[in-house]
């Protein structure tokens, strides 16, 4: 005889007046960047660059010097200033897409604090021991330390520490 796999089904319980839906905490993040939330537009706007109006947002969001932002987004303080006295004012899409995937994980930890932006941001500065004592916003310089620091979101959003 085989056994059934049993599936879960979570109960939905009703929403109070004007509460937010679970993951929606984070998503005004990328509006207050000045970014569009539509993910076709938001390609868009990488494809063509990000405003270099979009580093300075971050930074005042994150509450970090600017310089160990450009650090962590690879982008060389001359390149920002040279950047800033071309007529459009724009990054490249390279530089704009390592913004975008700080900015999503700053997102993603805003919505781990339920909406309090300067709890995810003191987060984000902290060593956390489940990264081997590395403040995650020192990962966000590459890909897979990023995806390390989601599935660490993930996980707390879940209740596994360990």
């Amino acid at each position: 005889m085989t056994a059934q796999p049993r599936l879960f089904s979570p109960k939905v319980l009703p929403m109070a007046p004007g509460a937010q839906p679970p993951g929606s905490q984070g998503d005004g993040v990328l509006e207050q960047l000045g970014l569009p939330a539509e993910r076709a537009e938001l390609v868009a706007e990488i494809r063509l660059g990000f405003p270099v109006v979009v580093v300075e947002r971050l930074v005042n969001a994150l509450q970090l010097p600017q310089h160990l932002l450009l650090r962590i987004a690879r982008i060389a303080p001359a390149t920002l200033a040279r950047r800033r006295r071309t007529p459009d004012a724009r990054l490249s899409p390279d530089e704009s897409d390592r913004l975008y995937q700080i900015a999503s994980t700053f997102r993603n930890a805003v919505a781990l604090f339920e909406g309090d932006a300067a709890a995810a941001a003191g987060w984000l500065k902290e060593p956390a021991k489940a990264l081997g004592g590395v403040a995650p916003i020192e990962l966000l310089d590459t890909g897979a330390g990023a995806a390390e620091v989601s599935d660490l979101i993930g996980r707390l959003e879940h209740g596994v520490y360990a």
